[in-house]
């Protein structure tokens, strides 16, 4: 989408099914993305919205990253937003996507088990025989999918086809990263009464080649969440997703969605229930009494993920010869009064780390700086 404005002054980099991003003129490296309450199904947009659908996307995705941090970094820089999008966005790092969707199936439903149905296998996986529609597979399995453009249909692909996209050694990264967030994610809901089918993550990398979890993450629009007292395989899971939007179109509506008509307007009871059923989903999962209140009167309540950055520059008598170079080339694209010095980042997650800065400092001494030549600085960023 070409760049262009709306009512927040900024501008627009693109706009999806749910969300759009935004660039931050005076933060380069930084994006504002912002949650609509727009909800889709079968490639279609939806009307109307589903009241505080965003917010209760992006609060999830928040409480999601901090459980994750230790497995691996994420985009999140700040909940500090604009007052307009405030609970419904947040302040994250530009990335180089992978074009691709990260699903984890740890049940067999959905797109899956049609595959399955036809051919005993799920992306070239294969699976044993006599599963249902809901069973629990034997173990979790990697199903990456092309990720395509509004109105078209992603893809399932094999791993294979994943390692032609991205090179084998991402590729491989891709699925063990994808896997341990799963693992994670399917215990922390089953101790919350609630079962992870499947889910889809995305990750993109820094300019070093970091790879980082990126958009939203384990939330109802992204994943398949059932009920775990209810769950049964062989028959329909009472879902905390959008499934109960689908269900309705496809069972009640009278509506086609293999024919060309857009579909109908949402009633209002489904509405209603949908935005219910995303609710019940955060507070389950998160605890949270009032969810809600939480987003729209304290960000930090929704535990954003704390890290400590550490700093490390080279000391200002130490000959840097990159940041050198970069000064005079400045200098030659009149670009005068301006002095680069090159340093390190260094991000460290965990849980409780910005209680731990004297442990951090001593990390630093002994393994992040040579505090012969270089120095550094710890902050704590959320």
């Amino acid at each position: 989408m070409a760049s262009s404005t709306d009512d927040l002054g900024l501008p627009l980099l693109s706009e999806g099914k749910v969300r759009r991003i935004y660039r931050l003129p005076d933060q380069p490296g930084r994006l504002l993305m912002v949650a609509t309450d727009r909800i889709s199904a079968y490639d279609h947009i939806l009307s109307p919205d589903i009241p505080d659908k965003g917010k209760v996307l992006t609060g999830i995705s928040l409480w999601w990253f901090d459980q994750l941090g230790d497995i691996v970094p994420n985009h999140l820089i700040s909940t500090d937003v604009p007052e307009a999008v405030a609970g419904r966005a947040m302040v994250v790092e530009e990335l180089s996507m992978f074009p691709v969707e990260c699903v984890v199936r740890g049940y067999l439903t959905g797109s899956g088990w049609a595959e399955y149905q036809d051919h005993g296998q799920v992306c070239g996986i294969p699976l044993p025989e006599g599963l249902q529609d809901g069973s629990r597979l034997p173990e979790p399995i990697f199903t990456p999918a092309t990720k395509a453009e509004y109105g078209e249909h992603d893809e399932n692909i094999d791993f294979d086809t994943l390692v032609t996209i991205v090179g084998p050694q991402v590729a491989g990264e891709l699925r063990r990263l994808s896997l341990a967030i799963y693992s994670r994610a399917e215990q922390i809901a089953r101790d919350h009464g609630i079962i992870l089918a499947d889910t889809k993550v995305e990750f993109g990398a820094r300019a070093d080649g970091t790879i980082v979890l990126g958009d939203e993450v384990l939330t109802p629009d992204s994943s398949r969440f059932w009920d775990a007292d209810q769950w049964a395989p062989g028959g329909a899971n009472p879902s905390y997703d959008k499934q109960f939007v689908r269900d309705w179109l496809t069972q009640e509506s009278g509506w086609d969605r293999h024919g060309d008509q857009q579909p109908p307007a949402l009633p209002a009871e489904i509405v209603a229930a949908t935005r219910d059923r995303y609710l019940e989903a955060w507070t389950a999962m998160t605890g949270l009494d009032d969810p809600l209140g939480a987003a729209a009167t304290d960000a930090d309540r929704i535990t954003p993920m704390a890290r400590v950055v550490v700093d490390v520059m080279p000391k200002p008598e130490i000959l840097d010869p990159q940041g050198k170079a970069i000064t005079g080339a400045l200098g030659r694209r009149s670009h005068e009064g301006l002095t680069v010095r090159q340093g390190k980042r260094f991000e460290i997650t965990g849980e409780g780390v910005e209680d731990r800065l004297e442990e951090i400092r001593q990390i630093a001494d002994e393994m992040l700086a040579n505090t012969v030549i270089e120095s550094y600085d710890i902050h704590v960023e959320r």
